[in-house]
């Protein structure tokens, strides 16, 4: 059964389980899942008031495994299927077609192919038209945020895209900013906060109180569009 606190605005569901222990513990799993272990004659208003006490570190630890979110379930690439793009929806249209390209055409996605029951290159012509998508949006708006953000600017800063199955984004200690293809499908302020996060970590490999003080300075709206992404792409 789920349990739940409210802190601010932000409700914390959690999983609870008694067992024969002297002190409550609580864990945050790559899922975001919260796990509650609290002795067994624990009463229910002080296990949700030591959950409260501990509501910041959950929502941090949350935040830090927001990369393991599960992305759009699988498509089976059929004309009607709708399929993401900078927010939006769009239907798939599939035509046979001696040359292969891929359009936006009003509200659709056409694709042109060969052999339009070929699942398989549907995928690689939709993934290639996606890539190409991606590096143009994710440097235009990568170049807009070295611009704006002077404090975390770096020499040597560079930008990479690829398709990644667990993470949104990363950084390391060379400055190299990596960002998931599969953005391309989110809105566009959700891909500037990705970027803003991963940029305020070339100051901060960390979550720490001054990690997000730095956000929260560079990009007031992040809890927005962090919870827009989340929602969008499960």
């Amino acid at each position: 059964m789920k349990h739940s606190v409210q802190y601010g605005t932000s409700l914390i569901q959690f999983d609870l389980e008694y067992a024969d222990r002297k002190t409550l513990g609580i864990k945050v799993h790559p899922d975001k899942r919260v796990q509650v272990i609290a002795p067994i004659e624990s009463k229910k208003d002080k296990i949700n008031k030591k959950v409260k006490s501990k509501a910041s570190w959950i929502l941090k630890q949350q935040e830090f495994f927001l990369s393991f979110h599960p992305l759009t379930p699988s498509r089976k690439y059929i004309s009607g299927e709708t399929h993401l793009y900078l927010g939006k929806q769009y239907r798939l249209k599939l035509k046979q077609s001696k040359e292969e390209s891929v359009k936006l055409v009003g509200g659709n996605i056409v694709i042109n192919c060969h052999n339009k029951n070929d699942n398989r290159r549907l995928k690689v012509l939709l993934k290639d038209w996606y890539k190409r998508k991606a590096n143009y949006h994710f440097n235009l708006l990568f170049n807009k945020w070295i611009k704006a953000s002077n404090s975390v600017n770096h020499d040597e800063l560079q930008m990479k895209c690829k398709w990644m199955t667990k993470r949104w984004g990363s950084c390391n200690k060379k400055g190299d900013i990596t960002l998931n293809l599969e953005l391309i499908k989110a809105p566009k302020n959700c891909i500037e906060y990705v970027i803003v996060h991963e940029m305020c970590h070339l100051t901060y490999l960390n979550h720490s109180k001054d990690y997000y003080k730095l956000l929260e300075n560079k990009f007031p709206e992040w809890r927005k569009a962090k919870n827009k992404l989340e929602h969008f792409m499960a």
